[in-house]
């Protein structure tokens, strides 16, 4: 295969410009993260070696990345607009994140002060499905943001998920024998691992009903809710397959209770990857 040197080199300098971008942007967030929180993350992490904010830090710095990858991966207006459009979006991004967090404090969450948990008890299962909830909500931020998706539809369809989250958190925790806050109270990783993974398979098939560019409110109204509608059934029922194929031997929701993070892990990924496959066949 022949390759245009001049080309290639050209592209790579062209190019850089969106990673050293990309640099700064993760820079303003993670300093953006520091300045909403009242404890400084710095020390959090460098004196206490707190790996429960270090997990909502990764979470909210991958939710970012994600965000700058789908605005990136969109229909290119120049050098200089794709660097404007870039920034700005990202920007909108952290505020909405920054919002997450809130929500997920008082709605999601809500019967513990996630705070308490992140900083005092540093519990690893809390910040582990905070930063879930980060990755969730970028998946929906960046769908809405795909083609010709303005700051109006990224912002509703960003609440709009966080709605559809919240209902979910609350089937989730109807549908299984434990306690969801109870357990990530007590720093259930399995617990964590298993809403974390199908919190994330949801945002999945959210996010498929974005893409592909905004063409009118009732038509992107009408294929979010239903693929929120698919998702609420399709995904209790693929647990329900793992526990009565993958793992016949023994319950999952005792294996979660038991702590069992491997189960978690086998759980979670199977919910992740029938999303993945939902997105691509449907």
């Amino acid at each position: 295969m022949d390759i245009n040197l001049t080309h290639y080199l050209a592209t790579m300098a062209y190019n850089s410009a969106y990673i050293g971008l990309f640099i700064a942007v993760i820079a303003v967030a993670k300093l953006s993260y520091n300045l909403a929180t009242p404890y400084n993350t710095t020390s959090q992490l460098t004196d206490n070696a707190n790996s429960a904010l270090g997990l909502s830090i990764g979470g909210f710095l991958g939710a970012i990345t994600i965000i700058y990858g789908f605005v990136l991966a969109g229909p290119s207006q120049g050098l200089l607009s794709d660097l404007m459009n870039v920034s700005l979006y990202s920007v909108l991004g952290m505020v909405l994140l920054t919002c997450s967090r809130i929500l997920n404090d008082k709605l999601l969450l809500r019967l513990f002060c996630n705070q308490e948990q992140l900083i005092n008890q540093q519990n690893e299962a809390v910040g582990l499905v905070q930063a879930a909830n980060y990755m969730a909500a970028a998946l929906i931020i960046g769908g809405a943001l795909t083609g010709e998706g303005s700051w109006l539809s990224a912002i509703v369809f960003y609440f709009l998920g966080q709605l559809m989250l919240i209902i979910f958190a609350k089937g989730y925790d109807h549908l299984t024998a434990f306690n969801l806050h109870e357990q990530l109270e007590k720093g259930n990783k399995a617990v964590a691992l298993s809403f974390s993974g199908t919190m994330l398979a949801l945002a999945i098939i959210l996010c498929h009903a974005l893409i592909g560019g905004f063409h009118s409110w009732q038509q992107s109204l009408s294929l979010f809710f239903i693929d929120a509608l698919f998702g609420f059934l399709i995904l209790p029922i693929v647990r329900y397959l793992v526990d009565k194929i993958i793992f016949s031997k023994i319950s999952l929701d005792q294996a979660m209770h038991d702590k069992n993070t491997a189960v978690a892990v086998i759980e979670s990924s199977i919910a992740i990857c029938v999303a993945v496959i939902i997105t691509i066949a449907i």
